[in-house]
């Protein structure tokens, strides 16, 4: 059931038809899944948090974001949730810059780092579906990334592959981080750089848990014998990891 509910979430979130049916459809499947798990979750774009789906609406008009309405409000909410925490905050997979001018938006001042090669996905190991994702995918303009991010102070841009750009940020703590690198070699890379340098009570976010069978196999990996808990968000398309 969580499989089919998943799929059938998915590709609601990604058609480009049926607008109107899609976005009460996917609300009621939501409400339909999470109140049988005896767990009532639910939004409503208009109220009580209107002002962050019109900035998250807003956003979409002006770039390309790769992520559903529900995905982005968890960023953007998580970041605010997190902000007592000390330390900067990091993006890893910045694409068009869309999830970086939410995390902007919402930070609090804390500087942000934001890390992609800009030239799209690496090579894929054999832990990478060759069918959801192909070397050179998710490309984008490194200047029109900057350009579009050009009026939020302390942003700092770190072009190529991840961890070979880390150096600049190896003595540096985070209260957040968010990871949307898709490929199981540039997750586990990621978790391996930021897990010790996460602050307690810090939250990393990670898209395509579970759907990419690579991010969803370094996640369950890498915390296997940690006491964090890789938690699925209500997107299905997300986990959370809260730093013990």
């Amino acid at each position: 059931m969580k499989k089919l509910f998943g799929t059938i979430v998915r590709w609601l979130g990604a058609t480009k038809k049926l607008a109107v049916f899609r976005k009460y459809a996917k609300r009621i499947l939501i409400y339909y899944y999470y109140r049988k798990n005896m767990v009532l979750v639910f939004y409503d774009s208009n109220k009580p948090n209107g002002k962050t789906f019109k900035l998250i609406q807003q956003i979409k008009k002006e770039t390309e974001m790769l992520l559903d309405d529900l995905e982005a409000y968890q960023i953007y909410t998580a970041v605010i949730k997190t902000e007592k925490i000390a330390g900067d905050i990091a993006e890893v997979g910045v694409y068009k810059g869309g999830s970086a001018k939410l995390i902007c938006e919402a930070r609090g001042g804390k500087p942000v780092h934001l890390f992609d090669t800009f030239e799209g996905l690496p090579d894929l190991c054999e832990l990478d579906s060759s069918k959801q994702f192909h070397k050179g995918d998710y490309s984008a303009l490194f200047e029109s990334v900057k350009d579009y991010l050009k009026n939020y102070p302390n942003v700092y841009f770190y072009k190529g592959l991840f961890p070979s750009t880390a150096e600049p940020v190896e003595n540096k703590k985070f209260s957040f981080v968010h990871l949307d690198v898709d490929l199981y070699e540039s997750t586990l890379n990621c978790l391996k750089f930021f897990y010790p340098r996460m602050n307690r009570g810090g939250a990393i976010i990670s898209h395509d848990y579970p759907s990419s069978e690579g991010v969803k196999k370094a996640f369950d990996e890498f915390f296997s014998d940690k006491p964090e808990l890789v938690i699925d968000l209500l997107s299905y398309e997300q986990c959370l990891i809260l730093k013990a």
